[in-house]
């Protein structure tokens, strides 16, 4: 039996948005991946890498709008990717620091995956696909807490292991 943690569940966010995830850690970290719906109605689907010490690594963010891909160089001083949409690419170059952090406007869970914290300047991802570029704002709401495995608390919560 592995010691790491491997789990999916599903739950609510506060603004009634559903969340249904997954998380599979290993050697390189952790693995997440979520959807959030508005009664059924898909609003973005994302999958984000966070490295052994918990540093955000990759993220992809899909949404109506199109598909989006950032992750930190190794010197972690700049972030790049690109946004994928029926308009054609779009690449992304900006200025990033260690101590930085991504949230996702309108979705807690998905920022409290990232590690975006109250009061800590996070660059933040809006699912209609704009990023704010070169600039910091404040997290667009406070990421969930998190329990004392790292998963965000949601409400009317449901959880399974991955593995049977």
């Amino acid at each position: 039996m592995s010691a790491w943690l491997r789990r999916g569940g599903s739950g609510r966010q506060a603004d009634g948005s559903d969340v249904t995830w997954s998380l599979a850690e290993g050697e390189r970290g952790r693995r997440w991946r979520w959807t959030v719906s508005d009664g059924g109605r898909l609003r973005h689907v994302a999958l984000a890498e966070i490295d052994p010490v918990g540093r955000f690594a990759r993220l992809e963010l899909a949404s109506p709008a199109g598909m989006l891909t950032l992750h930190p160089e190794p010197d972690r001083r700049s972030i790049h990717g690109n946004v994928v949409s029926a308009d054609g690419v779009r690449s992304l170059s900006l200025d990033w620091s260690a101590s930085a952090a991504l949230a996702i406007a309108g979705d807690p869970f998905g920022s409290a995956v990232l590690r975006a914290r109250t009061g800590v300047p996070a660059l933040v991802i809006r699912p209609v696909l704009e990023v704010v570029a070169g600039e910091c704002d404040p997290a667009p709401e406070p990421p969930l807490e998190r329990d004392g495995r790292g998963v965000p608390i949601l409400s009317d919560v449901s959880e399974w292991p991955l593995e049977a």
